[in-house]
């Protein structure tokens, strides 16, 4: 694929940097406000995990200097601009796995991820299974990850149109009511682990501080963070 560097820039008003292949997005933003690799060797997961980047993909790392929302929603609220961006560019429909997975078919074509290397600076990062062979996440042991399978003509418009906004996320209040909206989890049995042990209840909503409103029993609790897995239910597991 073929991204357009020059339009980016121009577009966005931003300094972008576009690579056919890196170590990691992270490690190499260098000065740039936005990064843009085909393909990384090392990309970066949540905790220990590491994202598969093979070609095929968009992989982003976006620099904000100070946020105008609450650091908790950033997480969820790039997942919205990944949402809109997949529908208004390429006309597809997908759904949000709280709190950093976009899932298409009920599989993952993109993941989220955040950091904060030091006070005020927030690196805000997203891989997109743009174009990606499905055959590679066969051969790589993930069944439940997918790609959008979508045009490289389309890729310039996608990246520059998931930049701006991401860019809007980071000065616009979360719009938690529309997250509920296009939430996969939400309505769900879910388990989560919490102080080392599994916990099971139903996914409430998830509230304007971008946490997961869970019912345990007779309490409600808030998950702000960690792995959380949709329960599937008996009647759901096709017969083999």
């Amino acid at each position: 694929m073929v991204i357009n560097e020059k339009f980016i820039r121009e577009f966005t008003g931003l300094k972008v940097s576009v690579r056919e292949r890196c170590s990691s997005t992270f490690d190499e933003i260098g000065n740039n406000d936005v990064i843009v690799a085909l393909s990384q060797e090392h990309g970066a997961g949540r905790g220990d995990h590491k994202f598969f980047s093979p070609e095929g993909g968009v992989y982003i790392v976006m620099r904000a200097l100070g946020l105008h929302i609450d650091a908790h929603t950033l997480t969820p609220a790039i997942g919205l601009a990944a949402y809109d961006t997949i529908k208004s560019v390429l006309g597809l429909e997908t759904r949000l796995k709280w709190v950093n997975d976009v899932m298409l078919d009920g599989k993952k074509t993109a993941g989220i991820l955040c950091k904060c290397p030091r006070r005020g600076e927030y690196l805000i990062g997203i891989g997109v299974n743009y174009a990606t062979d499905p055959a590679r996440f066969v051969k790589a042991g993930l069944p439940d990850a997918t790609s959008l399978n979508a045009p490289e003509t389309r890729v310039t418009a996608f990246v520059t149109g998931l930049i701006k906004r991401m860019r809007t996320a980071t000065l616009a209040t979360f719009d938690y009511r529309r997250y509920n909206a296009v939430c996969a989890t939400v309505g769900k049995n879910i388990s989560f682990t919490h102080n080392g042990a599994e916990v099971r209840g139903f996914a409430e909503s998830v509230g304007a501080d971008g946490s997961l409103i869970v019912r345990i029993g007779t309490a409600t609790v808030a998950v702000d963070s960690g792995e959380v897995s949709i329960v599937r239910e008996a009647s759901e597991i096709p017969d083999e």
